[in-house]
């Protein structure tokens, strides 16, 4: 369904956040392509990293190394929200903005340290983890703990350790803007409601999470995702 990714679409997602001094700081492209990817409909995503390449370009002083880094934080932001909307959808993602990325902006090796030891791993998710939930970090992990012990383990370890912990991509709220994006196409309003203020406590305001919230909820409804429940808000 690329199709609906117009350009007159993505000008009004775009307007959705809020006005960066910089331009790839506005991550209403990340939150776009997150939420094409996670509303089953990667075709739009090729389009999205058009339009804001040529944006970049227009602008005076840009330099590859801007339009390389709008590149990597649609990619890296599409791969970690895999946690969410699944990987199968994450793979036909990233294969269709590998296909529409210029040769020069493709990355050849891994972005992720694989010679981390488990111990740093668990430790900057367990922080990562905690900085997401804040006060409530003490009741929501003992949840998952009780839900299935594994659960936990995967959470803090592989998903907060080794996926949403990497850092020098996607920042702390980026990533919290990839979950949020992620997750209401999926229809998870109780998720939401805890990542809302989530993505406050790592670094957004909230009229950042206010313009990712109604990207992702005016894309999942342009793709024709049936929501059964009400998108909660900040």
């Amino acid at each position: 369904m690329a199709d609906i990714a117009t350009p007159e679409f993505l000008s009004e997602l775009q307007s959705l956040y809020p006005a960066p001094a910089k331009y790839v700081d506005g991550d209403w492209f990340l939150a776009a392509s997150i939420a094409f990817c996670s509303s089953n409909c990667p075709g739009g995503i090729p389009c999205i990293l058009r339009y804001a390449l040529d944006d970049l370009d227009k602008l005076p002083d840009t330099s590859d190394e801007d339009r390389r880094l709008l590149v990597r934080k649609i990619r890296d932001g599409i791969f970690k929200s895999g946690l969410i909307s699944g990987y199968l959808k994450v793979y036909n993602a990233l294969v269709l903005l590998y296909e529409a990325t210029p040769e020069e902006l493709r990355d050849t090796e891994p972005l992720r340290d694989p010679t981390r030891s488990k111990e740093e791993v668990a430790a900057v998710g367990q922080a990562y983890f905690d900085s997401t939930y804040g006060d409530t970090a003490a009741k929501v992990q003992p949840m998952l703990r009780s839900a299935y012990p594994d659960l936990e383990h995967f959470t803090i370890k592989l998903g907060y350790g080794y996926v949403y912990a990497f850092m020098e991509v996607t920042s702390a709220k980026e990533t919290s803007f990839a979950m949020i994006s992620a997750l209401i196409p999926n229809d998870t309003p109780r998720q939401v409601g805890w990542h809302l203020p989530g993505a406050v406590r790592n670094g957004a305001t909230v009229e950042e999470v206010r313009g990712v919230r109604e990207i992702a909820l005016k894309i999942a409804i342009k793709a024709g995702v049936s929501l059964k429940n009400e998108v909660p808000n900040i």
